[in-house]
């Protein structure tokens, strides 16, 4: 009894640990940018409309900060750099005009002082707009808006090249994730396929071509198949629904070009799409159970040399 407690806890621990670390994986590096202290800054002329009271977001001044206003999405780094000939510093608040609300002493949102040529980073994770001054030289007002970030863009294209290499055979798939050419699909899932005839040489479509469009299976059967079709503008369409996990390749045939038989085969060769059907289920965390398994099966083997209490 205490044998398998320890052993179930064991791997708990272990895939916990596991998945935290490709969490973490996940994560996209944020973009950086600059905010510059212009020279002359120091000097209130660098903000004419500058009053104590008012409206701060009136008194704006790219002399001042360059640029005032800035937009980033979030979790970027910003680097405020002193190019004036006197020091500053970059000191976030609520309003910029009340010191009450300068965040003072905190390291994440008060540069202290930022010498001449120096420079100070901040990384503003928190959508919304974050104003700042210059608490040396209040005039000086900036604001950064920090907005939601965007997700990364999934690839929806796989670029083939014919055996011969006289076609680049465009595949953009409606739904999946292509890696190093291979296309994974969560099944049950219909994939409709939009493909491009292009001439690698001059980079345009290539008309009235005619092919081959097959599905084959693991085994070498041929799931589905159309044979000799043809487009006049280098432009298809085939829908394939997959319904049953494996590995799938869809050869692509170019027979050549032409309206009539015999074809011309400047253009011709094969083409193949290797795909791979399984359910949506993240590699790291397939990882961690295989590796699981295997703790487990080395440890039952080992049980009957263990006390037991």
């Amino acid at each position: 009894m205490k044998y398998n407690y320890i052993l179930t806890l064991g791997i708990l621990s272990i895939a916990v640990a596991s998945l935290a670390f490709y969490g973490n994986g996940k994560q996209a590096s944020a973009a950086e940018f600059t905010v510059e202290m212009p020279v002359g800054s120091q000097n209130m002329a660098c903000n004419p409309a500058y009053s104590p009271t008012g409206d701060w977001m009136k008194m704006l001044s790219d002399k001042c900060f360059n640029p005032s206003t800035l937009t980033v999405p979030a979790g970027s780094t910003v680097t405020f750099v002193n190019k004036d000939t006197a020091s500053h510093t970059v000191a976030f608040a609520s309003n910029p005009l009340d010191a009450t609300t300068w965040k003072l002493g905190d390291p994440k949102f008060d540069s202290g002082l930022v010498l001449p040529n120096g420079k100070w980073s901040v990384v503003l994770e928190d959508v919304g707009e974050h104003p700042y001054v210059c608490y040396v030289h209040p005039w000086m007002i900036g604001r950064v808006i920090v907005e939601a970030a965007a997700p990364p863009a999934e690839t929806r294209l796989i670029t083939l090249t014919t055996d011969n290499n006289t076609v680049k055979v465009e595949v953009e798939f409606s739904v999946g994730t292509a890696t190093d050419n291979m296309l994974t699909v969560d099944p049950p899932q219909e994939v409709t396929f939009n493909i491009k005839f292009i001439d690698p040489a001059s980079g345009k479509l290539i008309e009235h071509v005619n092919y081959d469009f097959a599905v084959i299976d693991a085994n070498g059967n041929t799931v589905s198949s159309k044979t000799e079709q043809h487009t006049h503008d280098g432009k298809a369409e085939h829908k394939v629904n997959f319904t049953s996990t494996g590995a799938y390749t869809i050869d692509i045939n170019v027979l050549g070009t032409g309206i009539n038989k015999p074809f011309d085969t400047k253009h011709s060769g094969k083409s193949t799409l290797s795909i791979s059907v399984v359910p949506e289920f993240p590699i790291g965390i397939v990882a961690v159970f295989a590796s699981i398994a295997g703790i487990a099966v080395a440890m039952s083997r080992f049980k009957g040399r263990l006390p037991i209490n």
